[in-house]
């Protein structure tokens, strides 16, 4: 993937305050990575950053959607994305991550690729279980010729007449 040059940010010349930006990850964002499984969205992230002498404190704030396959009925719709992650920058000797919230940079960066950051918290700002929400009438959202392929496809598991016998007995005995 070619980085987007307006995801890379100069720290390099920055007066010791908090400065604000804004981005849009779009369509064509989510196209140019290769390994994305988000071809669609637009997703607004405000960034604060407070540049002090020796760290680099980033908050971002994302709001947005973006299409998602329906884990139940396979049909793409758009989910809503509203978070909020914060992330540390400390100098050091080389490039790594220390955890999920802290990241050392070599004393002689100057700038930030941000890049791949938008996309992991996008993905990390979805559910595991993606599915469409209730309609207003509290039926499923779902694809209702998929959910009734579904049903048909639905194997009904017989008890084992045993444990029937086993359960009459529990209850005779209570």
């Amino acid at each position: 993937m070619k980085p987007y040059q307006e995801f890379i940010v100069p720290i390099a010349g920055l007066s010791a305050k908090t400065h604000s930006y804004d981005f849009v990850v779009n369509d064509a964002v989510f196209n140019a990575l290769d390994y994305s499984e988000i071809q669609k969205g637009s997703v607004v992230i405000h960034l604060e950053l407070d540049k002090q002498d020796n760290m680099l404190t980033l908050d971002f704030d994302l709001k947005g959607e973006v299409e998602v396959p329906c884990d139940r009925c396979n049909e793409n719709f758009m989910h809503k994305i509203e978070a909020d992650y914060s992330l540390y920058v400390k100098y050091g000797e080389s490039f790594h991550e220390e955890d999920d919230e802290v990241l050392v940079i070599p004393t002689d960066q100057h700038q930030l690729d941000l890049n791949h950051l938008f996309y992991e918290y996008i993905l990390l700002s979805l559910p595991l279980r993606r599915v469409h929400s209730d309609n207003k009438d509290g039926t499923s959202g779902c694809n209702p010729d998929m959910l009734a392929k579904l049903e048909q496809l639905t194997v009904t598991e017989e008890t084992d007449p045993r444990w029937q016998a086993l359960e009459e007995l529990k209850n005779k005995l209570k």
